[in-house]
């Protein structure tokens, strides 16, 4: 009659027959137990079974299959009483130690302990697992022993640029998620001291440790230099900065920062305006609408229309056709091929290589139109010290109003803060006629919005009163650099017409008759013509 222990579930079945004892042990499932040898070998002990292979039982807890094996008879001289023989790998970099058996010889399994005095016995004393060894020595499979800790290596040194190249011909962002074509980020802002590029330094990375208990080195991270360009700095060891304003390069090994801007084509809807703090050379147009500043020099190799162009000089190579819109200003001079229906100022010079038609050009100190035709016709045109050309209105009789000995950016300036002192002078009258009406009543029998409005006069009185001071000073200071300005001249090398207005240091002179090769000054609080 067949009895039988175990099942599935317990990894393992074994069937008592009448000609002896078979084991099937089944493959690891998920929910059945794991079949351990000494376990196994209590179990069939339990079971009445005491003369088996220990050897056959190792092969077939190790082998799995599924497959009913009879047992057989436990070996004769003693051989099941022999210790399955095991040796230690450990390989040359001493990070792990492995145990293999050698399942030919003996047929009873090692011990933990023996396992543990053979590590011993190899100076191993760092990452054994003893569990890993519990379960290896049961099942007779290689097995790691011992794992030791890998280093970590460094992180490489790495770069962190601080702009962004890729928004670039990109409209810019308003608020409300609006975009704005006249701004196309064609070129990326440096200003002095900004940070261009952070180096993040590398790291020395974590020492391991092998079975032996010995530290192993890690391997440190790459480092890397700063992508130094032209016109930039290191400052505290990690950080690229600019030295100067300009626009950042970035050419993929080197970031610099170039005062110079160069557009290759015209101004308009593909750029978008221009703000640089350098320079900037434009080979092309600037159409109407679109505005160029520069904190250097503007170079304009085409025309202008009804545009705005500022900066310090400012060479045109054609001319503006302003449509009455368009402006140039300069800090220092302006040249250019012809002017017309424009507004130009230049703190220093203008020169004009052809004809200026009317049009508004002021100057701090010349202006001199005097290449080719050489007229100056309609409009208003002053300068400080002198106005020079070949002709001065035209045989129509156009008024042309002409004005030196007086520096019209100055005088300009002197009316525009003028009007704005008088315009506070008048608010702060009313607000002390305000103040001295409300403070006739007594506070207590003063509504709450007419307390308000004590407190908001009280507030704004003393600081207008300050300004006030300082724009009267200010104008002083204007009123007497202009009062010593008394020297200008005006020349035509061919002729002024009829219906030229010219003022000469505060002095009227209108042209009735045409002069001929004449200069223009006073004398004697009058304007007196001289020939050239």
């Amino acid at each position: 009659m067949e009895r039988i222990v175990g099942g599935r579930k317990e990894g393992f079945q074994l069937a008592l027959r009448e000609d002896g004892a078979y084991l099937t042990v089944y493959p690891e499932e998920p929910d059945a137990d794991v079949v351990d040898l000494s376990a196994l070998r209590e179990k069939i002990e339990a079971a009445g079974v005491t003369d088996y292979d220990v050897l056959q039982l190792a092969h077939l807890v190790r082998a799995a299959e599924g497959v009913e094996e009879k047992l057989n008879a436990a070996a004769e001289d003693g051989e099941d009483n022999l210790t399955i023989p095991f040796t230690i790998e450990i390989p040359n970099d001493a990070m792990s130690a492995a145990v293999r058996f050698d399942d030919k010889k003996g047929n009873l399994p090692p011990s933990v302990a023996d396992v543990l005095d053979a590590l011993k016995e190899k100076k191993v004393v760092y990452g054994i697992d003893c569990a890993a060894i519990g379960r290896g020595v049961a099942r007779l499979t290689p097995f790691m022993a011992a794992r030791g800790t890998a280093p970590v290596a460094g992180e490489d040194a790495r770069l962190e640029k601080k702009f962004d190249m890729g928004v670039k011909g990109r409209p810019a962002e308003r608020a409300f998620d609006r975009v704005d074509y006249k701004d196309m980020n064609i070129f990326l802002r440096a200003a002095i001291g900004d940070v261009l590029v952070v180096r993040i330094p590398e790291t020395q990375g974590i020492p391991g440790k092998n079975v032996f208990g010995e530290e192993v080195a890690s391997r440190p991270g790459k480092p890397i230099n700063l992508p130094q360009g032209k016109n930039t700095k290191v400052v505290n060891n990690d950080e690229l900065v600019a030295v100067i304003d300009g626009q950042i390069v970035d050419d993929g090994k080197k970031v610099s920062v170039d005062p110079h801007l160069v557009i290759d084509s015209s101004v308009d809807v593909g750029t978008g305006n221009i703000d640089f703090a350098g320079s900037v050379e434009i080979r092309g147009d600037v159409e109407s609408g679109f505005s160029v500043k520069a904190a250097g020099d503007v170079e304009i190799k085409g025309m202008i229309g009804g545009a705005e162009v500022e900066g310090r000089n400012v060479i045109v190579h054609g001319g503006i056709r302003g449509m009455n819109v368009g402006k140039i200003h300069a800090r220092e001079d302006v040249s250019i091929a012809f002017v017309e229906n424009a507004n130009i100022t230049a703190e220093r010079d203008i020169f004009v290589n052809d004809v200026v038609l009317h049009s508004v050009m002021r100057a701090g100190h010349h202006v001199t139109v005097e290449g080719q035709r050489g007229f100056i016709t309609g409009g208003s045109v002053g300068a400080g010290e002198s106005i020079r050309a070949k002709i001065l209105g035209n045989n129509f009789y156009v008024q042309t109003n002409i004005n030196v000995g007086i520096d019209p950016n100055l005088k300009h300036k002197y009316d525009n803060l003028l009007k704005e002192y008088q315009a506070a002078d008048k608010q702060l009258t009313q607000v002390r006629l305000a103040l001295e009406t409300l403070k006739k009543q007594p506070l207590m029998s003063l509504s709450e919005r007419r307390r308000e409005q004590l407190a908001e006069l009280t507030h704004v009185q003393f600081p207008l009163a300050t300004k006030i001071k300082r724009m009267k000073e200010e104008l002083e200071e204007m009123r007497e650099e202009l009062e010593q300005m008394k020297n200008g001249s005006v020349e035509a090398s061919d002729t002024i017409f009829p219906g030229v207005n010219i003022i000469i240091s505060g002095v009227k002179k209108t042209v009735d008759s045409e002069l001929r090769h004449a200069k223009l000054q006073v004398l004697e609080g009058e304007v007196v013509t001289g020939i050239l």
